[in-house]
């Protein structure tokens, strides 16, 4: 058994550890049901939404609003923040001065800017698409920047010295450099886009994963709460593993486990 397999049956197995303890505590009576409903609550609780919706919308819409708005804010994030990472970590000007306006504006939680954003865009999705690419944008830009700036000068200096212009410069070496730090800021931008949908649906939002969860709550209703917070789980998971996949194969030199 060679050792990804055995990895991969240690994982399955935690996984399946972890529903069979969830469901001994909920049959044990420790916790209230309405507290902490069973799998097989869930399971039931699941194709009843699959069969007559949620708030009047249906789960593959809910699921497909979340996961437009959190993709919607990554690719801004991605389109305007690689780029003008690389610049800045190229500009040691343009980083002095946009560093520590970046450094004071991402530490504050996202969700401070929320009534901002509704009072200059409206309760549409463009606040929630610009919440997520806001929180995102700021990953990309520092991930990208300090990837830039750490390339050796050892190898700028090697493709000088073999006649390389100031873009083949660029292209051939910098940004092949950069690039762990270019897909780590992906990563990080995608999982924070994925984490604020919740947050960007408090803004008036009629349909998402995160409206079940919130409304849900408000009404007690516990299964559709879980749902709505597994599927946010299993929805984010597999985004993970595609951007993992894409890593893997951007930086193919690169050893891994």
């Amino acid at each position: 058994m060679n050792k990804h397999r055995h990895l991969n049956i240690v994982s399955v197995l935690a996984v399946i550890g972890f529903i069979s303890l969830w469901w001994l505590i909920a049959i044990s009576g420790w916790v209230r049901p309405e507290f902490l409903p069973s799998p097989p609550r869930l399971v039931e609780t699941f194709f009843e939404i699959v069969e007559k919706g949620y708030g009047g919308s249906s789960l593959s819409k809910h699921v497909g609003m979340s996961v437009m708005r959190a993709v919607s804010g990554f690719l801004l994030a991605v389109l305007v923040g690689v780029p003008f990472g690389i610049l800045i970590g190229r500009n040691e000007v343009a980083y002095a001065i946009v560093s520590p306006i970046i450094g004071f504006l991402r530490p504050i939680p996202p969700i401070a800017f929320a009534t901002l954003f509704v009072f200059y865009f409206g309760i549409g999705e463009s606040s929630k698409i610009g919440l997520i690419f806001m929180a995102a944008f700021w990953y990309v830009v520092l991930n990208c920047s300090d990837g830039v700036r750490a390339v050796p000068l050892m190898l700028i200096r090697a493709g000088q010295s073999i006649g390389l212009n100031r873009a083949q410069l660029f292209f051939r070496v910098i940004v092949p450099a950069a690039m762990p730090a270019i897909m780590t800021a992906l990563r990080s931008a995608s999982s924070i886009s994925w984490t604020l949908v919740v947050a960007s649906e408090l803004l008036g939002a009629q349909a998402g994963l995160g409206f079940i969860i919130l409304d849900s709550a408000q009404y007690f209703n516990v299964p559709a709460t879980f749902i709505g917070i597994v599927l946010i789980g299993v929805i984010g998971l597999v985004w993970e593993l595609v951007l993992s996949g894409l890593q893997h194969r951007a930086l193919h030199w690169q050893g891994h486990f």
